[in-house]
């Protein structure tokens, strides 16, 4: 059995092949789950990486305008791909007009060292220099200023754009002190070192760039998740519980308070002649008003207190730990607090009441219905007794 060479050519052909392999796999993600702004640069980049690739060994097959100079060119056309890839999925501007001066510059240096003053180490190391800076400033967006959510999984990603930056550098370095060969398929170190590293780094980075996009879209759909789930227990107008979270909430809190023999106090409350002011002012005025009146009680309420609105102007409040006199006390300053208190309604300040009632859980219970029944009770009485006060009932 004869014995297998890892040569330079056998590393750029497994090169080539693996470049084209990634590409396929980011244009299968790009059909098949959404994508943000950037990760098509990247596939143009792997894609432009891996035809470089494909050219550069074909020196001295092909014209040197292809296999020297378009080669170069597409693997510093790769590089800024990354980059503006990265900055444009980091939510970056684009800078079109910039990869295209770039572009320019570099072509014209590199056709000038080509055919007016044949220098291949000048090539080299200037080529190894550019991609040296444009591979680090690539690391830079991906270390530096990252929200902490993404920060280990995007420092990651970086890292590998910093090693391959610094090994351009070593290499164009080494390449200006040593003057090793030219020839790309020749056997050498430096050459096999240089495409086993693009290669390895290579995967790593185009790999990266999917997990990053998936991490994102991960992101987004628990985002997602979390306002639907907001949107359906809570008040969209005033933003404190609707009438479904409050009634779980109480729930919860009453058998805790059964399980810890605590006491609990719930306080119904209703605006007084909410109507007229619907009628007189409108309805924008009208939610103004429950906008106001929420952020009163949320100031007088603790962070164990459930707040919520179960329907028009009707709110309610579960006081945890709390007796029915000191539930009644709260009651009581709740009232005076709103009667005291101006809300903004566009050009005009409006002054409302409250009637609130009161009741506590009765030793025993475990039901949420009956003491919202008893407090509702209260409410109508302390409305039927003229309204802007409290009623209790025990």
């Amino acid at each position: 059995m004869s014995n297998f060479s890892l040569d330079t050519r056998t590393i750029v052909i497994m090169l080539t092949g693996i470049c084209f392999i990634l590409v396929i796999s980011m244009n299968m993600v790009m059909l098949k789950r959404k994508t943000y702004p950037g990760f098509g640069w990247w596939t143009v980049g792997v894609t432009t990486f891996g035809v470089s690739c494909l050219i550069l060994p074909l020196r001295n097959i092909i014209p040197d305008i292809f296999s020297i100079v378009l080669a170069n060119v597409l693997f510093v056309l790769a590089a800024l791909l990354f980059w503006e890839g990265t900055r444009i999925f980091l939510d970056k501007g684009v800078r079109k007009l910039f990869i295209f001066l770039v572009l320019i510059i570099y072509t014209i240096f590199q056709s000038y060292f080509t055919f007016v003053d044949n220098e291949p180490n000048i090539r080299s190391i200037v080529v190894s220099f550019i991609l040296g800076t444009i591979y680090g400033l690539t690391a830079l967006e991906f270390l530096l200023k990252i929200r902490p959510c993404f920060r280990l999984s995007y420092w990651f990603t970086g890292s590998l754009f910093a090693i391959f930056s610094i090994y351009m550098f070593v290499h164009g370095l080494l390449t200006l002190i040593l003057h090793p060969s030219q020839d790309l398929l020749a056997p050498g170190i430096m050459h096999s070192l240089t495409f086993m590293m693009i290669m390895f780094l290579g995967i790593g980075w185009t790999i990266r760039f999917i997990v990053l996009n998936g991490e994102r879209l991960e992101r987004e759909l628990k985002n997602t998740q979390l306002q639907l789930q907001k949107m359906a227990t809570t008040d969209f107008l005033t933003g404190i519980s609707n009438y479904r979270l409050f009634l779980e909430s109480g729930e919860r809190e009453i058998q805790r308070s059964r399980r810890y023999k605590g006491d609990i106090t719930m306080l119904m409350i209703d605006l007084d002649y909410f109507k007229k002011i619907n009628d007189n002012y409108g309805h924008a005025a009208g939610d103004k008003v429950l906008i106001g009146f929420a952020d009163i009680c949320k100031k007088n309420l603790r962070d164990i207190d459930i707040f919520g609105r179960l329907g028009g102007e009707e709110f309610a409040i579960i006081l945890p730990q709390t007796s029915i006199s000191e539930g009644k006390i709260l009651a009581e300053r709740l009232c005076a607090t709103v009667a005291q208190s101006d809300i903004n309604v566009g050009d005009k300040n409006l002054r409302i009441t409250i009637s609130i009632g009161v009741s506590a859980l009765f030793q025993g219970e475990d039901k949420l219905d009956a003491v919202l029944k008893r407090a509702d009770d209260a409410m109508y009485e302390a409305k039927r007794n003229g309204r802007n006060q409290v009623a209790i009932t025990l």
